[in-house]
């Protein structure tokens, strides 16, 4: 598959703490990025998924709640940062 380059706006001031995070986890922004499209995309077809028939409905609406009040719908609880835990998942 191939890649596409475009442009998106970001707050100048999360944009500079994505850059650091970036720098800090040792990988390129375009890398990082991409780890945390894929994972919204993906916990998207899962959820959508499980919401047929295995989840009730209170809990995709609770979910969607928190989605569009900007809220994490979950938290990684572990001492290593959710990019460890990737690059390990991945044998970095």
């Amino acid at each position: 598959m191939g890649s596409k380059t475009t442009s998106v706006r970001i707050e100048e001031a999360l944009w500079r703490e994505f850059k650091a995070l970036a720098a800090r986890e040792g990988t390129t922004l375009s890398a990082l990025l991409r780890e945390l499209v894929s994972a919204a995309v993906e916990g998207a077809r899962i959820a959508e998924k499980l919401g047929r028939g295995s989840l009730k409905e209170e809990v995709l609406r609770e979910l969607r709640a928190r989605r569009a009040r900007e809220e994490d719908p979950f938290s990684i609880v572990h001492e290593k940062t959710a990019v460890e835990l990737v690059k390990e998942g991945r044998g970095d």
